[in-house]
């Protein structure tokens, strides 16, 4: 294989269109809570002034608390879902290139964040996950659990749950990817069959 080859793929949620309802929901409804926070901000510059006069001690401070209240729980409310609307519509791009296996992350087909990038050369084991010699590394990971690099649970038609087992300067790293053959094969060809195990 030659190393400029490239191949590339996206390991897309099996429910992609009910994924990117919820996430547009979510994102509306953190808009609505940061405007609510803006209008109660703006009642709160334009009326506590003149009406705090008198006030003072606990009084003031309870005063103030009641106004300010709202603001913080809007803008509060609405940061937790402009957050939350991130575990919706994720997808992961998978891109091979000289040897290397780039994975991002990619947020309802926009965003994108990458994760991380994989030599062939720190690849020690490459294998399908339904076979003996999965759990068996799993279970020498030292309870580490796998770096899922999927939205799915069950890999979608034509395409398998593979794990790579990958070294660098912080230690070992379980890796899981839902890809076709194809990908399959370049990293395969690219690390070495020597580290491809079938079962």
């Amino acid at each position: 294989m030659p190393k400029d080859a490239l191949y590339e793929e996206s390991a897309q949620p099996e429910n992609g269109k009910r994924q990117a309802k919820w996430y547009m929901t979510f994102q509306v409804t953190a808009y609505i809570l940061f405007a609510l926070a803006l209008i109660f901000a703006f009642a709160c510059f334009m009326v506590l002034p003149g009406t705090v006069e008198g006030l003072s001690g606990w009084s003031l401070a309870i005063y103030i608390l009641i106004w300010v209240m709202p603001v913080v729980a809007f803008a509060v409310s609405g940061f937790l879902f402009f957050r939350t609307r991130l575990r919706f519509n994720v997808s992961y791009d998978y891109l091979f290139v000289q040897d290397e296996l780039r994975i991002t992350k990619v947020f309802n087909g926009r965003k994108r964040k990458h994760i991380v990038t994989l030599d062939a050369d720190h690849m020690m084991q490459i294998g399908y996950c339904t076979g003996d010699t999965f759990e068996r590394t799993l279970a020498g990971m030292n309870g580490a659990k796998p770096k899922v690099m999927s939205p799915n649970r069950e890999p979608m038609e034509d395409k398998e749950f593979i794990h790579i087992l990958y070294s660098s300067s912080v230690g070992k790293t379980l890796y899981v990817l839902e890809c076709k053959k194809e990908m399959l094969e370049y990293v395969v060809a690219a690390a070495g069959r020597n580290k491809f195990v079938r079962k």
